[in-house]
């Protein structure tokens, strides 16, 4: 650790004190109008809102940051000469004194978003030797690597030049100025990262192995810390994103710059950190020329170009709720109960802002029930909850500290892709006989349109013997795969980053990167395509934060959002290392009806070209997985699902349907329903008579609906990809797993905002033609979940189960689980001003 306290004031010695952000772009909807709330039997489709609708409950958060050099005693900002060459030149001492005397202007507020820049580095310093030790890779895709880097720099470089040559030509100054100020943040940039390197003299990582990764023993000029590749492209992007804002323009410059960056790493020429470090160095150089010397930044904090038009007021920065909320199941009961009529449950999580949203709307529709009503106190719980933080322009603050207990007395199941699962949906945290214990907590922060969200926590675990060799031969055989050997599962004792992610705001897009949650799919058991019943993947996911319409003749669709992208998968062997691609679209062509479409597949890994062809092959093709073939031929594994919720007609406000479906290389579940997996449920918001109880049921099948039984190859599995829906060991799917039948049934009492008492009952079954003699497991479960005022919660979990396995047990076994967990939500914060401070 001490060679990561002596890097990280470098770190920090180079992040400005201010942060340029525009004003997000969208349109403003409100789906239903007063008339449409007296009238819940109307099933119409949606309408744009009215200009008298009545006004936003929930503050708009708006971040305004002074320029670096005004004066607070000045109300006006100098005024600026117009780019040129020769100004370019002339500033450029005058660029390097305020870069390198930047930490003598830090400001107490500054450490809102200094302290998770700073953290994030830290955390990838230390663990960057670890990072690379476990990245394989070969010499062909180390070459390629380095071709991206290299070209697509000299591309990005590129961009600013014919942007000043175009500018000559066709008389812009914006154009010229573009070019001008990219150029100057490119030179200031490699100023900055040579003497760095030369400061830091930091080892490179070896082409096989971890590489040493030592600071200051590395000789010359061939120092890894920071990227310059990522430093100079990154300072590159923020200039002209600052220069032109709007969304497509920034996702493209961005995601250049992104590809630029993460090359370096695949290229096995840089460590982690050293590309995240210089793209924010790259990034605030870039911000800083524009802010300094271009005439359109004066007094338009936002950017002389962005476009004027309605906005969204929830559609700004805000880190995402983690899914084990209790805000999750309070606001699908409101709407159930007919008072959110814009909710997207098949794609969670929600951004703290939009579940604001959600509640801004419940308001409205429920503004003529009594205040004592169950929905009205639901909702001012919740956005007395919610709101902590969203009247600042930017906070960073502490949401959690938690403990908890648990004790498993017998055998439990861990292995759903070929037994079964005791623990299930726990974010594929370990578990194992005996006691287990994790202590953590939850921090986010906001600044500008950046925000940022991690979740850290020791993991205590027993560890178990090794499976028999009877059982690993079976593995082998129900895989296709040679068989491995045996070994011990040692106890866990471990501090682990369960979610850890940073975001930028685009528009009405969030683009987030590094380990996060989702579930995507409106099951309660579990989505098929994607759930918390695994580790989060490391990912770089594209992500409408709230809903929106499509341009022209589509507005008929309805309110609709979509999220997009890409991940590594980790724990595969056979083949080891691939990678993961998801697009979903989901719609609301009426207020009671939700569609949702999901394409994703697993690609590339070892022995899988990982090339710009093979991605569009996996992308566009049609053509199956070819089985043994290898090579361009194979397009992957791809997979499919479709997913609707309907809020039945005469019966709205008390019954729900819904359903999720999910096929293995097939375009669509709905092309081919007998090949697919499906789950179907019902819920009732309240039971007639009882209106504080409600009762969802479900079911899961994973053996198809053919006259047969398929087994255990067709589902979840891939004659190529023979780990396919795994990440670390669990599914990230459903965990009733390959070729089983599930059904499960919940019934809540809701005593009070935030204080339920649950009972579940489960049964699933594992086919005999994937499992010799097949499999049984019951399980019978009660919850409570206790609110103790604004900042305490106490959950509690008791489950019997008993599970039948003749190929690991002969006999039936079974085991109780038991846990108890503390959570205390001091929401201390960091504040700055307030969003509508002048």
């Amino acid at each position: 650790m001490s060679f990561c306290l002596r890097i990280l004031p470098l770190v920090c010695a180079f992040a400005n004190t201010t942060v340029a952000i525009q004003e997000n772009a969208g349109a403003l909807y409100k789906v239903q109008t007063k008339q449409d709330a007296e009238n819940p039997r109307s099933d119409s489709t949606f309408a744009p809102a009215p200009a008298s609708m009545r006004s936003l409950s929930s503050p708009w958060i708006k971040t305004i940051f002074p320029l670096p050099n005004a004066s607070s005693s000045s109300s006006q900002p100098p005024e600026k000469e117009e780019v040129t060459i020769k100004s370019v030149v002339r500033s450029l001492p005058k660029d390097q004194l305020t870069i390198w005397t930047s930490p003598f202007r830090i400001r107490t507020h500054d450490l809102q978003w200094l302290f998770p820049l700073a953290l994030t580095s830290g955390v990838l310093i230390g663990s960057d030797s670890h990072s690379m030790a476990r990245e394989r890779s070969n010499t062909v895709a180390i070459n390629r690597s380095n071709q991206i880097s290299n070209y697509g720099l000299a591309a990005m470089v590129g961009v600013p030049a014919l942007t000043y040559v175009a500018g000559q030509f066709n008389g812009s100054s914006h154009a010229r100025e573009t070019g001008l100020l990219a150029g100057e943040a490119v030179v200031n940039s490699y100023i900055v990262n040579q003497a760095l390197k030369l400061i830091t003299e930091r080892q490179r990582p070896a082409l096989t192995g971890s590489g040493g990764g030592q600071f200051w023993s590395q000789t010359g000029n061939n120092s890894s810390f920071p990227s310059a590749h990522s430093m100079l492209a990154w300072s590159i992007a923020s200039v002209i994103a600052h220069e032109y804002p709007g969304p497509l323009g920034q996702a493209l410059i961005y995601g250049a710059a992104s590809a630029v960056s993460l090359s370096r790493v695949t290229a096995r020429q840089h460590f982690p950190s050293d590309v995240v470090v210089g793209a924010a160095l790259g990034w605030l150089i870039g911000r800083q020329m524009y802010r300094a010397h271009s005439p359109n930044s004066d007094d338009d904090r936002y950017g002389k170009f962005v476009r004027n038009s309605e906005s969204n007021p929830f559609s700004g920065p805000s880190a995402y709720e983690p899914l084990d909320s209790w805000v999750y199941p309070a606001l699908k009961r409101l709407a159930a109960l007919g008072y959110v009529r814009t909710q997207f449950k098949g794609l969670e999580p929600w951004t703290r802002l939009e579940c604001l949203r959600q509640l801004d709307e419940a308001e409205y529709l429920a503004q003529d029930l009594p205040s004592e009503s169950t929905p009205r106190q639901l909702i001012d719980v919740l956005k007395t909850e919610l709101s902590r933080g969203s009247d600042q322009d930017r906070y960073a603050q502490v949401d959690s500290i938690y403990l908890r207990y648990m004790n498993i007395s017998g055998a439990p199941l861990r292995d759903s892709y070929h037994f079964g699962q005791t623990i299930f949906n726990d974010f594929g945290r370990p578990y194992d006989q005996g006691h287990n214990l994790l202590t953590g907590a939850t921090v986010s922060a906001v600044s500008g349109r950046f925000f940022f969200y991690a979740q850290g926590e020791y993991e205590h675990a027993p560890g178990r013997a090794a499976n028999t060799p009877a059982t690993q031969n079976l593995i082998a055989l129900l895989d296709f795969n040679p068989v491995l050997p045996a070994a011990p599962v040692r106890e866990t004792n471990r501090f682990y980053p369960l979610d850890i992610y940073a975001g930028v705001q685009l528009g009405g897009y969030a683009l987030t990167f590094g380990k996060q949650s989702l579930w995507l799919g409106p099951a309660e058991g579990a989505p098929l395509m994607v759930s918390n019943n695994a580790d989060p993947m490391y990912m770089l996911r594209l992500a409408h934060s709230s809903p929106f319409y499509l341009p022209g003749f589509l507005r008929v669709l309805g309110p609709v959002e979509d999220e997009y992208l890409f991940s590594k998968l980790s724990g595969h062997q056979f083949p080891a290392r691939p990678f993961f691609n998801l697009q979903k679209i989901s719609l609301h062509p009426t207020k009671n009806l939700e569609i949702g479409f999901t394409r994703s597949s697993l690609w590339a890994g070892v022995g899988h070209p990982f090339t710009g062809r093979s991605l569009a092959k996996n992308l566009f093709s049609f053509n199956d997985n070819p089985g043994t073939s290898l090579g361009l031929s194979d397009p992957g594994d791809r997979k499919s699902g479709v997913d609707f919720t309907y809020r039945v007609p005469g019966l709205r406000n008390w019954l729900t349907i819904y359903a999720d479906a999910y096929s293995d290389d097939d375009p669509s579940p709905i092309a081919s329903p007998r090949r697919a997996a499906i789950s179907p449920g019902i819920y009732l918001s309240h039971v007639p008579g009882i209106p504080k109880l409600d009762l969802r049921v479900e079911s899961v099948n994973t053996e198809t609906l053919s006259a047969f039984d398929r087994g255990g190859g067709f589902l979840y599995f891939n004659i190529t990809y023979h780990d396919s829906n795994l990440q670390k060991g669990f599914l990230f799917g459903n965990s009733t797993g390959r070729d089983g039948r599930a059904y499960q049934a919940w019934s809540t009492y809701h005593f009070a905002p935030g204080r339920t008492l649950e009972f579940s009952y489960r049964e699933l079954k594992v086919g005999s033609a994937f499992l010799p003699g097949g499999g049984t497991q019951s399980d019978a479960i009660t919850k409570v979940a206790w609110r103790i005022g604004p900042e305490w919660t106490i959950d509690s979990f008791l489950q019997y189960e008993r599970w039948l396995v003749p190929a690991l047990r002969p006999t039936a076994q079974t085991d109780i689980s038991s846990s108890i967990q503390v959570t205390f939500h001091p929401h201390w914060q960091l504040k700055g001003k307030p969003a509508h401070t002048p």
